[in-house]
């Protein structure tokens, strides 16, 4: 591959607030394509969205095709941002949705299914640890799908100079397949941000660690808390920068960063 082609990879965390500093890091950017982290089954409607249709008829398309669960609305807020910018007036970039349709389907799935145990225990006040290490065990091999993406991303990249990326925080052990076809660079929007106890445990069980009931109980019980508490009395960006302060208390002028910095 040409050494004068280059890959950005934009690592974010998880929410609106984050997106909207992605935008704002964009603005500053050249560049050629933009690959976010959405379904490729959602690719050519994204597309046809960018030749000029309209945002909120983007979002009854994609109900119609039932391409997203509803509410369709609540899956798309974490990249409104993001697709809203496309329409800018100056803005000329090729876009691609990279994400495989059978894995966001199955990881769709599996968040769904978390949120009827989280509110199962909850109600119940029993955390179901074996419902729970079933959950996450099957989830899909992470390494081969980030593989998969990897080379979509590569191939189409191929066609341009100078690619930016959107990824979450899997984006790290992407770059290590990208970088070795193309260069790569890569740039962190959103932090300092804390795991929430459900991704926690979600996290240890992906990286192979011995996972206890006991630790899965302490995590739920701590994630159940973490939704009653903060989530439903205000709204899961709030919650997690809420969380994140209480977490990382001790990070140097956490305040003044999450307002000044990228």
């Amino acid at each position: 591959m040409s050494p004068n082609k280059k890959l950005g990879l934009i690592i974010k965390s998880p929410t609106v607030a984050s997106s909207v500093k992605v935008v704002a890091y964009l603005k500053s950017q050249k560049f050629e394509s933009l690959f976010l982290n959405l379904p490729r089954s959602l690719d050519e409607l994204v597309a046809e969205y960018v030749m000029g249709m309209k945002y909120e008829d983007l979002v009854e398309e994609v109900r119609r095709r039932r391409l997203l669960p509803e509410p369709v609305e609540s899956w798309l807020k974490e990249y409104e941002p993001l697709l809203k910018s496309l329409k800018e007036e100056g803005v000329e970039i090729c876009t691609f949705c990279y994400k495989d349709d059978k894995v966001f389907e199955l990881e769709t799935k599996a968040t769904i299914e978390a949120a009827l145990l989280v509110l199962r225990d909850s109600i119940t006040g029993k955390v179901s640890t074996d419902r729970w290490l079933k959950l996450l065990t099957s989830q899909t091999n992470m390494a081969s799908v980030i593989h998969r993406e990897a080379d979509y991303i590569l191939e189409e990249a191929s066609n341009y100079d100078k690619n930016i990326c959107i990824t979450s925080f899997e984006g790290r052990e992407l770059k290590k397949y990208l970088e070795q076809e193309m260069e790569t660079w890569v740039k962190y929007v959103g932090l300092p941000y804390h795991f929430t106890p459900l991704e926690v445990l979600k996290r240890e069980v992906h990286l192979g660690k011995k996972v206890t009931e006991d630790r899965v109980r302490q995590l739920v019980k701590e994630h159940i808390k973490f939704i009653k508490e903060m989530v439903i009395p205000k709204d899961l960006d709030t919650a997690i920068s809420e969380w994140t302060k209480r977490m990382l208390y001790w990070y140097p002028n956490i305040y003044k960063r999450e307002k000044d910095t990228f």
